[in-house]
């Protein structure tokens, strides 16, 4: 098992970090429903040869995919980057998301002119063949319905759906680091809020929820990028605990920023907001620990969440 990337993804992902906030951080997500700023991030991530990893064929790439992602989610980058890292053009497709049901894509027309296929987690794609307006909600701003072609066989849902959670992972970070300034910086009765016994708790809780799914991002990356039996467990587990930790992650956000933590002039609005097509595409908390449950007894696998968790899998499903 391997658990820390290699030195060239970590230098990759500096450099990511640098360019991103030089064209404008989070304010990238502020100029992104205007249709502002795409060009420019276009030619950055061009100029970093980032379309030219191949993470579905090497180890090495599928790292640097994974950190480029990350580094695109501490800005909440309104670009289809986990998505275009995801797809092989050499299959055809530029771009490639997981999607049910009414096919919903976040950020599929932000760049056009793109191939996109949609999988549906379980073994085929389908081309998109027409992408509606976006729906423009405040839940996601950026998602379009979308239709799509026949489908074939696919193999590359794990990706598509492990990669966004690297991104999700960076927008946890950069919500409990602007957290963290503000708590430092809002005073009350003459001193920091951070001083409080209460919120010190309250967030060393949550960074260490955090951490520990810090770690199992890196674990699952591994298990998908290595091929291991347990790799489509694996990676449906990293959703669900990538779900659950942003819904506490960014409620104790919100509530040490109080109110002014919805305004738009405070990133974590951003970050937030940005995040919601990440944990509602292409399901929902239930429903991905429902799939998850499903997985479970058809997969073998030997990773992290044991026999017991089959067991319980088990359980669930025959009550």
């Amino acid at each position: 098992m391997k658990t820390q990337l290699t030195e060239d993804a970590l230098e990759l992902e500096r450099v990511m970090d640098t360019a991103l906030r030089r064209l404008g951080g989070v304010d990238l997500a502020r100029a992104a429903e205007a249709g502002a700023g795409v060009a420019d991030v276009t030619a950055v991530l061009g100029q970093l040869d980032v379309w030219d990893l191949r993470p579905r064929t090497s180890p090495g790439d599928g790292e640097m995919a994974a950190a480029v992602c990350r580094a695109a989610g501490r800005v909440a980058l309104p670009y289809p980057v986990a998505e275009r890292l995801a797809a092989d053009p050499d299959e055809g497709f530029d771009a490639i998301a997981v999607a049910t049901g009414p096919a919903r894509v976040n950020l599929v027309g932000v760049v056009p002119d793109l191939r996109w296929a949609v999988s549906d987690g379980v073994g085929s794609r389908a081309p998109v063949v027409s992408v509606g307006p976006a729906l423009g909600t405040k839940l996601g701003a950026l998602v379009s319905e979308v239709e799509l072609g026949e489908s074939e066989p696919d193999g590359s849902a794990r990706l598509a759906l492990l990669l966004p959670c690297w991104t999700l992972l960076g927008m946890l970070e950069t919500a409990l680091a602007v957290t963290r300034r503000h708590m430092l910086d809002r005073r009350q009765f003459d001193q920091p809020i951070a001083s409080f016994q209460a919120l010190q708790f309250r967030l060393a809780d949550t960074t260490t929820s955090f951490q520990a799914f810090e770690e199992l991002t890196k674990y699952t990356l591994w298990s998908v990028l290595s091929q291991q039996p347990g790799a489509a467990v694996d990676v449906l587990a990293c959703r669900v605990a990538a779900l659950e930790v942003a819904e506490t992650v960014f409620r104790t956000s919100h509530q040490m920023h109080g109110a002014v933590g919805f305004c738009d002039e405070v990133d974590l609005s951003w970050l937030s907001r940005y995040s919601q097509p990440i944990r509602r595409l292409p399901w929902g908390l239930s429903q991905t620990r429902s799939r998850l449950l499903q997985t479970m007894t058809d997969v073998p696998f030997t990773g992290l969440h044991g026999d017991g968790l089959v067991g319980s899998a088990n359980q669930s499903l025959t009550r």
